[in-house]
């Protein structure tokens, strides 16, 4: 039996984290959860997980930014592909982009709430095929 992909969602709603989870699991993954993210580090650690979706607004407007530089400083944790879903754009009017932001950012792909069930899907699957290639 192989192991299953382990997404790690990581988002202060939990309405947003029950559906989520629930849309990847149907589609055969394994899901953790992290609901602030001064618990990534430690679920990263304990879950080790093939892809993070991370929220970029939590305890701060920028925590999701603070988690994805950290992750990406970890020569450990630095290959881990972090989509980055935050409704940011309709909160704050300012929106990103992975190509013009990506760069700062350290994510490796960056989408706006609400993404469906669909697109999200084809989102981490294209991350975990390019993560695989290398």
């Amino acid at each position: 039996m192989s192991k299953k992909t382990k997404i790690l969602l990581v988002d202060n709603d939990v309405d947003f984290i029950d559906l989520n989870k629930a849309v990847l699991e149907n589609n055969g993954f394994e899901v953790a959860v992290a609901y602030a993210g001064r618990e990534v580090m430690d679920k990263v650690r304990f879950e080790q997980p093939d892809l993070i979706v991370l929220d970029l607004m939590m305890e701060k407007h920028d925590t999701g930014f603070a988690v994805a530089r950290a992750l990406k400083a970890d020569p450990i944790y630095k290959n881990i592909p972090i989509l980055m879903l935050t409704a940011v754009g309709s909160v704050t009017g300012v929106d990103f982009s992975q190509e013009l932001d990506g760069y700062w950012m350290k994510t490796d792909d960056y989408a706006s709430k609400p993404l469906s069930p669909e697109e999200l899907i084809k989102r981490i699957n294209a991350l975990l095929e390019r993560n695989k290639k290398g």
